[in-house]
């Protein structure tokens, strides 16, 4: 399966003042270096020859992890672009090509994360027992009864997570705590809760 980019697309949302030359001496023997040194001097259209010669080996590596054509192309399309901001770090320690592969892998894990943390307050929306009668309003008051009800440690990682949707490492720097103590805190959380609205439940 291919996916063709829209390299003007992707020009039209970069700063290209944002791009300097790179002070490391350029091995031209490698045409992709070549290409990066025509875009280091001012020749921005030049990074349409990298979209072009890498947009389907990133396509399908993203493809395969997230198992979603539409968001394949649009991982794509953010990969690309954080490639050109990025472009004047690049040190040639490795090839390009597996400088954009890390982009790409990344890039895809982070919406991988996303997606599961979405997932996971849809579910906690629901309290795992919670069916779409969580609309009604009675429903929705209890809810943050119960919330209310946590100590405040865990009150405040419930917020923070699933209505601020704050990665583990922010709420750690908020709370000022190791990561390892926001998770506890998380999971005993949601088992509190899950055991309170037991509780409430019955009186719906």
């Amino acid at each position: 399966m291919e996916y063709k980019a829209t390299s003007a697309a992707i020009s039209g949302l970069i700063d290209l003042k944002t791009l300097q030359k790179g002070g490391k001496r350029a091995d031209l023997s490698d045409p992709d270096v070549c290409v990066i040194e025509e875009i280091r001097n001012g020749n921005y259209e030049a990074f349409g020859k990298l979209v072009r010669r890498y947009e389907n080996f990133a396509y399908t590596l993203i493809r395969g992890l997230v198992g979603n054509d539409e968001s394949a192309r649009d991982i794509t399309q953010e990969v690309f672009l954080r490639a050109y901001r990025s472009i004047r770090r690049f040190e040639q320690r490795s090839s390009f090509k597996t400088w954009l592969y890390k982009i790409s892998y990344n890039t895809a894990l982070a919406h991988i994360s996303r997606e599961k943390k979405m997932a996971e307050r849809e579910r906690f929306a629901a309290s795992d027992r919670i069916d779409d009668s969580y609309k009604n309003q009675s429903v929705r008051i209890t809810l943050d009864r119960i919330i209310g009800e946590l100590k405040p440690e865990y009150r405040a990682v419930i917020i923070l997570y699933y209505y601020e949707d704050l990665k583990y490492e922010e709420i750690a720097e908020a709370l000022d705590c190791p990561i390892g103590t926001v998770k506890i805190r998380l999971y005993r959380a949601k088992y509190q809760l899950k055991q309170l609205w037991s509780r409430y439940a019955i009186q719906l």
